[in-house]
């Protein structure tokens, strides 16, 4: 009796590991406009055409500057506390504007400024990296993000880095 029961479930235990699909068969393919190898003069080939990728006409902006004026308020609480030597409570106020606008390229820069008034140069040069990434067309800032990237490649003891980055910042001039 009790060898049945081990055959029992040995057998449902193997069948589970099975698949409902069919081996060999390709997945079926549904078709929108031309049949599969269609060329562009009506003819049918046996090769699919496979086309290049091609970006978007337009690329999207982003904005450097807030939008909104709850990021405003924050930015200004921010540079009310740093001044007032209250590092951590602008820290707090600028990640949550960066949660209200991620992408935008100030915010990032602003808090890479933190840190290196706090001497975190990883973070700084990490911060201002971000916001290079970032930014579309405004030089300035740039500039600003490469001169922070050097001071804080110099702090960290590494005079060839900040070196290189003072030399992408001259290049923005």
């Amino acid at each position: 009796m009790r060898m049945r029961v081990l055959y029992l479930l040995s057998i449902l235990l193997l069948s589970a590991c099975g698949s409902p699909y069919r081996v060999g068969e390709p997945a079926p393919v549904e078709s929108h406009g031309a049949p599969v190898g269609a060329s562009r003069s009506g003819d049918v080939s046996d090769e699919p055409e496979i086309r290049a990728y091609r970006p978007p006409q337009q690329v999207a902006v982003i904005r450097t500057a807030p939008s909104s004026r709850a990021v405003r308020n924050l930015i200004a609480r921010a540079a009310a506390q740093q001044k007032a030597g209250d590092y951590g409570g602008a820290q707090a106020s600028l990640e949550r504007a960066l949660r209200i606008e991620p992408r935008n390229p100030r915010l990032w820069n602003r808090l890479a400024h933190l840190y290196l008034a706090q001497q975190a140069y990883g973070k700084a040069e990490q911060f201002a990296a971000k916001s290079n990434t970032l930014i579309r067309g405004n030089d300035a800032l740039k500039m600003d993000n490469w001169d922070l990237i050097a001071r804080a490649r110099q702090a960290g003891g590494d005079p060839s880095g900040a070196r290189r980055a003072r030399e992408q910042a001259r290049i923005l001039q």
